[in-house]
């Protein structure tokens, strides 16, 4: 009665297969976790991407309202006193307008389709 009565109820099969199965898992959710991270990033560059486009939209409305405010008659007007420009107003009468079927000699002929 010697006789080792001991039974290991894990055989190497099945050793293997429950190895085999928690690597398969593990490699898995690390498969997951670096995917995530990477949607993680890429969204962070969405919105930084986002985020410099409505800055220079800002920057846009900022300069447009500058042009406007530069072409603006009664502005344009207040800066050239301010810099003492020798620059005067021209009266409507002063402006000469042409008619599209009349030449000037000195001008260059330029096609026109029809």
């Amino acid at each position: 009665m010697s006789k080792n009565r001991y039974r290991n109820p894990l055989k190497t099969p099945w050793l293997m297969r429950i190895v085999f199965g928690s690597v398969t898992l593990a490699a898995i959710f690390a498969a997951f976790v670096v995917l995530q991270n990477r949607q993680v990033k890429q969204g962070d560059r969405i919105h930084e991407a986002e985020r410099a486009i409505v800055q220079l939209d800002k920057e846009v409305e900022m300069w447009e309202a500058r042009i406007e405010g530069q072409l603006d008659r009664a502005e344009l007007k207040r800066r050239l006193e301010w810099v003492e420009s020798d620059l005067e107003e021209i009266s409507a009468a002063q402006i000469f307008h042409l008619a599209p079927e009349d030449e000037v000699a000195a001008l260059p002929k330029v096609a026109v389709v029809e």
